[in-house]
């Protein structure tokens, strides 16, 4: 993995847009996962294109699926696959963990 070396951002630019383009702009930052537009628009100057951010919840699921599968591992009762693939649902329509 690349390790990229933190940078201060001293210099600025404004840039205006026209409400439809706010509307795309802003669309096309949720849509990659970002939170601020500088963050999106650095990335699309320096590298053509967005990278697209892993959210919390992507990072929870995850986790909870490798528990998951040290459960199956481990040769679990079905009944508690089962309770751990209820609670992943769970998680994954928006439920606290």
């Amino acid at each position: 993995m690349e390790v990229i070396e933190k940078q201060k951002k001293d210099a600025r630019i404004t840039i205006r847009f026209s409400r439809p383009e706010m509307d795309i702009l802003n669309s096309k930052i949720t849509e990659a996962g970002y939170k601020s537009a500088g963050a999106f628009i650095r990335d699309y100057v320096a590298h053509g294109k967005v990278k697209p951010k892993v959210g919390v919840e992507v990072v929870q699921i995850a986790r909870e699926l490798m528990n998951l599968a040290s459960l199956i591992n481990a040769e679990r009762p079905n009944s508690e696959l089962l309770e751990k693939v209820k609670h992943i649902a769970h998680i994954n329509m928006g439920g606290a963990a």
